[in-house]
């Protein structure tokens, strides 16, 4: 009997005794839907998690304040400090190659005007750079430009809770608003990033009651000064935090004559540390939740080795005229380990088949709680659920292959039907 026959007796044996069948197929079928669901339940919450961090806009992201230096041995240059300035940005730029976006920021707190709405609010003077960095979405409009801030142009963005505020739902882009007493044009209004429920409140809306301006009309218009609050940069994807941050304060040291009048507040690795957590926790989840999975192939497993010896016992005339008209030990053996195998593979298609149904279902029953999760079929929960099917058959099939491999062909066809 070669191995295409096997499994043609294998699928035969299922269909002669379906109820056996399914009864011995339920525990790898639960197995093996268990391990596809629960898998693609972690993979998916935890794809939707990392999302919302990418979102967030604050990885790979370093924040630098002015901060009051302290160095009572040489009070003179300390005095002298002018704090983080529009150089620094160009030095950064020139010798660190690792900062894809940097923004000096000057902020500054004023009565804000539309009409005969007015509103406190934070004004912030930025560059182009500041909106890719913090990965801010626009809802109408555009964005500050370069030449905006080479002309010193009158012009602002909104964030969209102030926007809501000054116009309600009427659209902001072209009015013209007061900053204090300056006049600045509306050009663009920013949409506030959507985040999954499960990852709670992100700290955006902060930036949505803030208004944006080119930072050379912050300076010249607004605060009358050139000093700048702080720099905000985000490093290129892969780069070596630490390092980064090492090298990027290094240059400000030299550039401010070892006057450490700044601090780096290192976000980025915050949010690496974060992203860590949650692979631990997720890979923790999988463990257990694989463990318990284990635990239903394992019992189905013996339900289909018990199933086996059933089957070796009810065909012990067949195995005795087989060997008795020269089949090998060898082709027995394969017969019965090959129809184990069958049957556990197609219980492991049949709760793949169910497992992908628990995934959709757990999709539209999120989907109904305000939880917008998908949860997709997990590649690598497919492929452990088979491939677990797989050994389960081959590990469970072993014994009752054996016991029929070796049968004395006398004793087997004396035995009475």
């Amino acid at each position: 009997m070669n191995l295409l026959e096997s499994i043609a007796s294998g699928l035969a044996s299922i269909r002669t005794h379906t109820l056996r069948s399914v009864l011995t197929l339920v525990g790898i079928i639960v197995g093996v839907a268990s391990v596809v669901a629960m898998f693609s339940f972690v993979s998916g919450i935890k794809a939707r998690v990392l999302e919302d961090f990418a979102r967030v806009g604050f990885d790979n992201v370093f924040f630098i304040a002015n901060m009051r230096a302290f160095n009572p041995d040489n009070l003179a240059r300390l005095n002298a400090s002018e704090g983080l300035t529009l150089k620094d940005t160009e030095v950064l730029r020139a010798e660190a190659p690792e900062i894809q976006f940097l923004c000096p920021t000057a902020e500054t707190h004023m009565v804000v005007r539309a009409g005969s709405e007015a509103r406190h609010a934070e004004v912030f003077g930025i560059t182009p750079d500041g909106f890719p960095l913090l990965k801010f979405e626009l809802g109408r409009g555009r964005e500050v430009a370069w030449a905006d801030v080479e002309n010193h142009a009158r012009v602002c963005v909104l964030g969209e809770i102030i926007k809501g505020k000054l116009f309600g739902n009427a659209p902001a882009v072209g009015a013209t608003i007061l900053l204090g007493e300056e006049q600045f044009t509306v050009v663009g209004e920013l949409r506030m990033k959507e985040f999954s429920p499960m990852f709670g409140r992100s700290g955006q809306e902060q930036y949505h009651e803030q208004v944006y301006v080119p930072i050379t009309s912050a300076q010249h218009y607004l605060t009358g000064s050139r000093r700048l609050n702080y720099f905000a940069l985000r490093l290129h994807e892969g780069t070596d935090i630490s390092a980064a941050y090492q090298k990027i304060h290094d240059i400000l040291l030299r550039e401010h004559r070892q006057i450490e009048d700044f601090q780096i507040e290192n976000v980025a690795q915050n949010i690496a540390q974060a992203i860590e957590g949650v692979n631990r926790i997720t890979q923790t989840w999988s463990m257990i939740l694989g463990a318990i999975a284990t635990v239903s192939l394992i019992v189905g497993g013996i339900g289909l080795l018990s199933v086996l010896l059933i089957s070796v016992n009810e065909r012990i005339r067949e195995i005795g005229v087989r060997k008795a008209v020269g089949a090998e030990n060898l082709a027995i053996f394969q017969q019965f380990l090959v129809e184990s195998v069958t049957i556990s593979a197609f219980g492991g298609l049949l709760g793949l088949v169910l497992g992908a149904g628990l995934c959709r279902l757990i999709t539209i029953f999120a989907a109904r709680a305000g939880q917008e999760i998908a949860i997709p079929v997990s590649g690598t929960g497919a492929i452990l659920g088979i491939g677990f099917a797989l050994g389960v058959g081959l590990l469970f099939g072993l014994y009752p292959a054996f016991k029929a491999a070796r049968l004395d062909p006398i004793e087997a066809i004396a035995r009475p039907a």
